[in-house]
């Protein structure tokens, strides 16, 4: 079949089926559920594209989408309200080639577990492309409408002055309801529009979480009005901002607003982190009666404690403020590596801040540490994240570091020897797992095999953690959420969360090189129920850096796994 200026050949798939794909494949990532190639030439458009929306309601949701495809393809779209379009977007049960299954999980929208709506849940879409009538997305609700419109402007190509999509019938939703990624805007400061960039390549993939991490040792990035000292950055331990030159290293509560803003329009969900009661240095730093009575073992491990006077209403101050802000129906109180921290204090603290962050009309979400408070319950959610082959290594740290801080690798040492026994008490407990296994998931860690660019070879020594073992983009590919052995049996999965921390990223190029090319195939392993291969995905890869580059990010790592050329 020829579309545009490539050859392909598709076959159906399926449930149990793995794709076969040729050469550039116009098919999407993450692949849908079901997709049956139809006989006929390829869909033809003229220059100017029509967006038809179901009503004025929706017309917004019109916008977005031609924002998209001008912005991939360089389309202009005008949208109208009615039936009359090149892509229409109508109300309806999703059709298609298949049944679509309902998504496992809790719903980041609603924070219901487990969402079962006939015909594959909120998020479901059908999409008919042929070529005499032009595009077709049904869905149930609008989000279902942008997600398979997202798989148009993935589909659509340029052809000859106009564009063209291939005849194709596609029944889709997802297998996971919770799709994310974890972004430390703490060791490296983004502005509201480098943010803006993540959102637009979550949207593009299909995720529907953002989960900020606002707050850490090295600074406090959002603005608390009972706590204005948070965000001075001379209260920072060593006073850096590790933010672009010129640039306010915090975001504003207006700044917040429109990130969360620009994030729904796409669909995308902010759940916000404020950390505690570990990475705390900058708050204390900044008010330093948080501290509490004792002296913490070393200068570096503070913590909020639990007995001191100013710590809860801190606490009740912070979660408030942050809840009222952030329409989404979660907030994340971090949780983890609260090292030096005497078991008793942690637990005493984190019963009672989950108790804070549930008063705020919130469902909580926690690091997998939190289960040792014994106060996690089946309404929080807890967020596992130490992976298999990842566990801390005293000896090797202690190596790498002065003598002046190994007390602090002893205390890490005595924190992570409970890791195994984290995420069993949480399921114990009826808390649904939020999958985050750091040996597939974090996506700071180094690669593997070398880049088409040998300057970016070079770099890879420095843009990544050297404690993680590197690993190949295939590596990070050939998994799947239901057999992770961090996962214990008779867990209730909440989803699944990539995660991106940024000690060794110096600007935001440095993010697109960890995170491209490899946040596409954790897009596909949270979105596809069934198992898809290495070849095929690579092959649907081909086209996608050129989408990277219109969506502003220039710098994605050449793997020659990923892009063999």
């Amino acid at each position: 079949m020829t579309f545009g200026s490539f050859t392909y050949h598709v076959v159906e798939i399926g449930p149990g089926h793995d794709e076969t794909l040729e050469g550039h494949v116009p098919a999407p990532i993450p692949l849908p559920q079901h997709l049956t190639p139809l006989d006929g030439p390829p869909g033809r458009f003229g220059p100017r594209l029509r967006i038809a929306v179901p009503s004025e309601s929706l017309r917004p949701l019109g916008e977005t989408v031609a924002e998209l495809l001008a912005r991939l393809h360089g389309a202009d779209a005008a949208v109208t309200a009615g039936t009359d379009g090149d892509l229409r977007l109508a109300l309806g049960a999703p059709a298609g080639p298949g049944p679509i299954a309902p998504p496992q999980g809790t719903d980041p929208r609603t924070a219901a577990l487990r969402p079962a709506r006939p015909g594959g849940g909120r998020e479901a879409y059908g999409l008919v492309a042929d070529g005499g009538g032009g595009c077709t997305v049904t869905a149930g609700d609008a989000e279902g409408l942008f997600r398979g419109a997202v798989t148009f402007a993935q589909l659509l190509r340029r052809d000859g002055g106009g564009f063209a999509v291939p005849p194709v019938r596609i029944a889709d939703g997802p297998a996971y309801a919770w799709r994310g990624l974890s972004l430390d805007v703490v060791r490296r400061f983004f502005t509201v529009d480098q943010v803006k960039k993540v959102i637009d390549l979550l949207a593009l993939y299909k995720f529907n979480v953002l989960h900020l991490h606002l707050s850490d040792s090295q600074a406090w990035r959002l603005e608390i009005g009972a706590w204005p000292r948070l965000t001075d950055p001379e209260t920072w331990p060593g006073r850096q901002t590790n933010a672009d030159e010129g640039v306010r290293p915090c975001y504003t509560q207006d700044d917040y607003r429109e990130i969360v803003a620009y994030a729904e329009a796409r669909f995308v969900t902010v759940v916000p982190e404020l950390d505690m009661p570990g990475h705390v240095l900058a708050a204390v730093r900044a008010y330093p009666e948080l501290q509490g009575p004792d002296e913490p073992m070393h200068k570096l491990l503070a913590y909020l404690h639990p007995r001191g006077d100013a710590t809860f209403r801190f606490v009740e101050d912070v979660l408030g403020e942050v809840a009222a802000l952030t329409p989404g129906p979660f907030l994340h109180l971090g949780g983890d590596e609260a090292f030096g921290m005497p078991d008793e204090l942690y637990r005493e603290f984190v019963a009672r801040a989950l108790e804070i962050g549930r008063a705020t009309g919130k469902r909580v979400v926690a690091w997998q540490e939190a289960a040792r408070s014994g106060a996690l319950t089946p309404a929080d959610v807890v967020q596992e994240w130490v992976g298999a082959g990842d566990e801390f290594d005293p000896d090797a740290a202690r190596e790498r570091i002065p003598a002046e801080y190994h007390a602090l690798v002893d205390a890490m040492a005595a924190a992570f020897a409970e890791s195994a026994r984290d995420v069993p008490a949480a399921v114990a407990a009826g808390t649904p797992v939020l999958a985050s296994a750091s040996s597939v998931m974090y996506l700071d860690r180094r690669y593997a095999e070398d880049s088409r660019d040998a300057a970016q070879t070079a770099r890879r020594t420095r843009v990544g953690h050297e404690s993680y073992e590197p690993r190949t983009c295939r590596e990070l590919f050939d998994w799947t959420p239901g057999t992770l052995p961090e996962i214990p049996d008779g867990a209730a999965v909440a989803g699944v969360e990539a995660a991106v921390w940024c000690e060794t990223v110096e600007s935001f190029d440095d993010l697109a090189f960890l995170v491209l090319p490899r946040l596409p195939g954790i897009a596909e392993k949270a979105w596809t129920p069934a198992r898809t291969g290495w070849d095929g995905y690579r092959g649907r890869l081909a086209p996608h850096p050129a989408w990277w580059e219109a969506l502003g990010w220039h710098d994605h790592y050449r793997s020659t796994t990923a892009f063999p050329g």
